[in-house]
C-alpha cells in the first residue's frame, strides 16, 4: 500500500507551518474582524476549540504570507504578534524567591515584557521586507539611537539590523536576570527590571517611526493565558486597563475552565464591555443552520480536497440507508397521529411536533434494550462534535483510517457507514472507560473519590436521558442541563458539585454554556455533557432545543451515592416553558 497523508489528522496549531494555517483555517465563521481593531478581546473556549489558530492565522506572520501568496499588497494597519504562554519561561518559580508581593509582581513584570519584545523582534525578523526597510541607514542609526538612549543601555550590537539586534539584546537581558537570580543576592535583580511602561510602549513607538509602521497596530496575542501566574495575570490586566490603546490592543486566549481572574496589580478590575469584550470560541448549536455547522463542513470540504476528492461531505460520509428509511417512516407515521388528533392545527405546529417526537419515535420504535442503533452521516459526526473543532476531526481521523485499510491503493472515495459507525461507537466507548477508570489518573488535584462521583454522575445522567428518550411527553431528546434550587442552605453542597464539574470540564467529558434562563429571561449556566458519551448508550446525539432542570441535591445525590435522578414522564416546569428555543 502506498504512503499516504490522513488529511484529517489533528496537529496543534503551534505545530502547522504558516501555508497549512492558511490552508486549513475557514475565515467566514470565525472572529478576523473582531481581532483587527483597537479593542481588547478574551478568546474563551476549551482545548480544540481554535483559540490558538485564530490567534496565529491573525498574526502578521502568517497575514504577510497570505498577502504574498496570492500576490497582493501587504496591509501593515494591523500587526498580530503571538506571545505563547505555555513555554518554560512563562513557568518560571522565581518569583516563589521573595517574600514581598511587589517585587514578586515586578519580577513577573520584567519577564513578560522582555518575552514581548522578543516576540515582536522575533515575528518581525522573519519577514525579509521589513528587515529591507529598516536596514536603510538612516533609519537604523536613528532606531539604535533612540532605543539606546531610552532604556540607558549601549549594548546593542549594530553589525546586525536594529530588530535583529534589539533581538539579541533582550535574549541576554534575560540570561542576566537569571544569573542574579540564581545569585546569592537574589534581590540585585530587582534594581534593574523592566517594566511594560520602561521597554514595551518605547519599543513600540520607536517600531512606528519606521514608515512601512508609522499607521501600525500592533496586536499582542497572549495565548494560553490560563497557564499564567496571578502576578502575570494581574499586570496583563493593568496593561489591558491601559487607557490609550492607540498603537496596541491584546487579544487574549484562555480556556473557561480556570479562566484567569481580572483583578489588577493595583487591586483594581477591569470590566467586559468597558476594557474588553468576550467571544465565546465554543458553538452551542451544531443543527445544520448553524454556523458551527456550516463552518465544520468547510473545515471537511477543504482538508478532503486535498486527496483530490471533489463531491460533498453529505456523500463522503453517507447515512445508513435503513436508519434513513426508517426515521421518514417515523416522522411520517408521527406527522399523520398528529394531524388526525389535531385536525385544525397550524402548519408550524405540524412541524415542531414532527421535529421534537420523530427522531424519539424511531429510538422507542427500537425498544430500550435493543442493539444499538446505527451512528452515521455528516451532521451525526457534527452532533458528536459538541460545536468543538478538535472533537469534529478525531472521529473523521479515525475513520479515514479504517477506511484506507479496506482499500488496495488507499484511495478512499468515500467512508461506509459502517466504518462510521463502528468509529464513532468505539470514541464513545472509550470516553465512558475513561470515568470508569477514573479522571484522578489525569486530571491534577482529581481525588480517586471525586473520579467514582463523576463516574457515577454521568451514568445517572445517561439513565436519565435514556429515560426521557423512551417516555417523555414533552422533551424526549434532550441532553443539557442547567441546575436548580440553589440556595443558602444547598450553597456547600453546589460547591461539592461544581469541583466535579470543573474536573469533568478539564477532562473535557462536559462544556458549560450561557443562555436565558425561564426565570425574567435572566442569563444563566448550562451544562452540556460531550455528546460522544450518547452513542455507547443507545442515545441520540443530535438533542433538541431544551435542557432539563435538575435539582442540586439530586444531581449531588446521584454523585456522591450513585443514586437514580428522578424522573416524570410529565416536567411541570418544562410545560410551563412552552417556547421551542427557550426551553430546558
Amino acid at each position: 500500500m502506498k504512503q499516504f497523508k490522513n488529511p484529517f489528522e489533528y496537529e496543534a496549531a503551534n505545530n502547522l507551518d504558516d501555508d497549512d494555517i492558511i490552508s486549513f483555517y475557514i475565515e467566514d465563521y470565525n472572529y478576523s474582524r473582531f481581532l483587527n481593531s483597537n479593542r481588547n478581546i478574551f478568546l474563551v473556549g476549551e482545548r480544540g476549540s481554535g483559540k490558538t489558530m485564530t490567534l496565529l492565522y491573525n498574526s502578521f506572520k502568517v497575514q504577510h504570507r497570505k498577502y504574498v501568496r496570492a500576490g497582493g499588497t501587504v496591509n501593515y494597519e494591523y500587526i498580530g504578534i503571538h506571545i505563547p504562554c505555555n513555554t518554560p519561561l512563562f513557568h518560571k518559580k522565581e518569583y516563589l524567591l521573595f517574600n514581598d508581593d511587589f517585587k514578586a509582581s515586578v519580577l513577573c513584570e520584567h519577564y513578560l515584557a522582555l518575552t514581548i519584545v522578543y516576540s515582536i523582534c522575533d515575528s518581525l525578523k522573519k519577514i525579509e521586507e521589513i528587515e529591507n526597510t529598516i536596514k536603510e541607514e538612516t533609519v537604523n542609526d536613528d532606531l539604535f539611537d533612540e532605543f539606546e538612549y531610552l532604556i540607558d543601555t549601549t549594548d546593542l550590537n549594530r553589525k546586525l539590523t536594529f530588530i535583529a539586534s534589539v533581538r539579541l539584546f533582550v535574549a541576554r537581558e534575560l540570561n542576566i536576570s537569571q544569573k542574579k537570580l540564581n545569585s546569592d543576592n537574589a534581590e540585585s535583580f530587582y534594581e534593574n527590571a523592566y517594566s511594560f511602561s520602561s521597554i514595551v510602549i518605547p519599543f513600540i513607538k520607536i517600531l512606528k517611526k519606521v514608515p512601512i509602521f508609522s499607521k501600525s497596530h500592533f496586536l499582542l496575542m497572549i495565548d494560553d493565558a490560563h497557564d499564567l501566574n496571578r502576578y502575570q495575570i494581574r499586570n496583563i490586566n493593568s496593561w489591558i486597563a491601559y487607557r490609550d490603546h492607540s498603537d496596541f490592543s491584546f487579544k487574549i486566549a484562555t480556556a473557561k475552565i480556570n479562566r484567569p481572574e481580572l483583578i489588577t496589580t493595583t487591586g483594581g478590575s477591569i470590566l467586559e464591555g468597558h476594557d474588553f469584550i468576550t467571544i465565546d470560541m465554543e458553538k452551542p448549536f451544531q443543527n445544520e443552520k448553524s454556523d458551527f455547522f456550516q463552518m465544520a463542513k468547510e473545515i471537511i470540504e477543504r482538508r478532503l480536497s486535498q486527496t483530490g476528492y471533489d463531491g460533498d461531505v453529505a456523500s463522503f460520509f453517507p447515512v445508513n440507508k435503513d436508519f434513513e428509511k426508517n426515521l421518514e417512516s417515523c416522522r411520517l407515521s408521527v406527522r399523520e397521529r398528529f394531524i388526525k388528533s389535531n385536525p385544525s392545527a397550524t402548519t408550524k405546529q405540524i412541524n415542531d411536533h414532527v421535529y421534537k417526537y420523530s427522531r424519539a419515535e424511531y429510538f422507542r420504535m427500537r425498544g430500550a434494550n435493543a442493539n444499538l442503533p446505527p451512528y452515521s452521516g455528516f451532521e451525526c459526526i457534527v452532533d458528536v462534535s459538541t460545536g468543538v473543532i478538535r472533537n469534529l476531526l478525531d472521529p473523521c481521523y479515525w475513520m479515514y483510517d479504517a477506511a484506507v485499510s479496506h482499500t488496495d491503493n488507499g484511495n478512499v472515495k468515500c467512508i461506509s457507514s459502517a466504518i462510521q459507525n463502528h468509529i464513532i461507537v468505539e470514541r464513545s466507548k472509550k470516553m465512558w472507560e475513561r470515568l470508569s477508570i477514573g479522571l484522578d489518573r489525569e486530571v491534577e488535584g482529581c481525588s480517586k473519590e471525586q473520579g467514582k462521583q463523576i463516574f457515577n454522575l454521568f451514568e445517572n445522567l445517561s439513565v436519565l436521558f435514556k429515560k426521557r428518550l423512551m417516555e417523555h411527553k414533552s422533551e424526549p431528546r434532550a441532553i443539557t442541563f442547567s441546575i436548580s434550587q440553589i440556595n443558602k442552605e444547598t450553597k456547600p453542597i453546589f460547591d461539592n458539585l461544581i469541583q466535579l464539574i470543573n474536573i469533568a470540564q478539564r477532562a473535557q467529558i462536559i462544556y458549560t454554556r450561557v443562555g436565558t434562563a425561564k426565570d425574567f429571561g435572566k442569563q444563566e449556566t448550562y451544562f452540556v455533557p460531550n455528546r460522544l458519551l450518547m452513542p455507547a448508550k443507545g442515545l441520540d446525539p443530535h438533542g433538541q432545543y431544551a435542557r432539563v432542570s435538575l435539582r442540586v441535591t439530586d444531581l449531588w445525590a446521584s454523585a456522591a451515592f450513585n443514586k437514580e435522578l428522578p424522573f416524570s414522564k410529565n416536567d411541570i416546569d418544562e410545560q410551563e416553558q412552552g417556547d421551542l428555543f427557550g426551553g430546558r
